[in-house]
């Protein structure tokens, strides 16, 4: 089996995974921090039994953290924001749609980042998403439900 996987085959396993996992990637990001692209790319590695060690997880979420607090996440709360500004209907919908559009070509460039940063995997299956769940939380029962529901998405892709 491969030891890398490529940014186009992270995208498209994205591209099809996210619309049946948003809710528990959105509730995982909003209430412990968690990455989305950095979930994404781990529920690729589980399925497809390939790890890394706890090491160069920390080390790969540590590097996209740094880019995504400073690029993406500003982006995202402007983005939020945008319905607060003093425009009429259709130009708020514009902004939106524009910096919607800004924030996509950020995640697809986290996406990116984390291959190109992804040291060589080995070929064993590994609680990837526990591993990294655990970095942002001790409270196991806090991730247990999306978990679940990342897991029985992806394992359906098969």
């Amino acid at each position: 089996m491969a030891d890398r996987i490529s940014a186009d085959e992270l995208w498209q396993f994205s591209l099809v995974l996210y619309p049946k996992v948003k809710p528990a990637c959105l509730r995982l990001q909003d209430e412990h921090g968690a990455n989305v692209n950095l979930l994404l790319l781990l529920c690729l590695l589980e399925q497809r039994q390939l790890s890394l060690t706890r090491a160069q997880l920390y080390q790969l979420s540590t590097m996209l953290q740094r880019f995504s607090v400073q690029f993406t996440q500003p982006l995202r709360a402007l983005r939020k924001q945008s319905n607060t500004a003093v425009l009429t209907t259709e130009q708020q919908h514009q902004l939106k749609q524009s910096l919607l559009q800004t924030e996509l070509q950020l995640e697809k460039l986290e996406q990116q980042l984390l291959v190109q940063h992804c040291p060589p995997l080995t070929d064993s299956a590994a609680p990837l998403l526990e591993l990294y769940l655990a970095q942002l939380t001790n409270d196991f029962t806090a991730y247990q439900q999306p978990l679940f529901d990342l897991r029985q998405a992806f394992a359906g892709l098969r």
